[in-house]
């Protein structure tokens, strides 16, 4: 397909050749092409409106906080996982049920290893929970 120009040009530019050529008289030009005077630029215009006083909503005021909280000596009491991909679920005294890092495969498989073994040993746990995932653990 070729690519098609147009024929004519769009009216506004017409009227700036227009204002160009000194043949025609200024006067042609719309108001809202003319250039502002020195003055007018100078001046600021302040808003004469003011803000909305919408109070945010609660969700909006939470979204995007994500703070690391560390958990120490903790125990894992129970494990829970599914033919799903990076789902897998810790179950941790004091805490309840945990989900563990989902951000990559090694991940999720290194993290449910360690929280096996301290079930299965009965060790304690230092756990670095982020977004309501387990994103760190330290078994002793």
């Amino acid at each position: 397909m070729s690519e098609q120009k147009p024929e004519n040009l769009p009216p506004i530019e017409e009227t700036l050749l227009a204002a160009e050529d000194e043949s025609k008289p200024i006067e042609q030009i719309p108001e809202e092409i003319k250039t502002v005077t020195e003055a007018e630029a100078e001046a600021p215009e302040t808003p004469s409106e003011t803000p909305p006083t919408v109070p945010p909503k609660v969700e909006d005021t939470i979204t995007g906080i994500a703070a690391a909280v560390w958990h120490k000596s903790k125990r894992v009491t129970a494990l829970w996982s599914i033919n799903q991909n990076r789902n897998s679920w810790i179950g941790v005294s004091g805490l309840g049920w945990k989900k563990l890092a989902n951000n990559s495969d090694s991940a999720v498989v290194a993290l449910t290893m360690l929280a096996s073994h301290a079930k299965q040993t009965g060790s304690n746990v230092n756990l670095r929970e982020e977004a309501g995932q387990i994103k760190e653990m330290y078994v002793w």
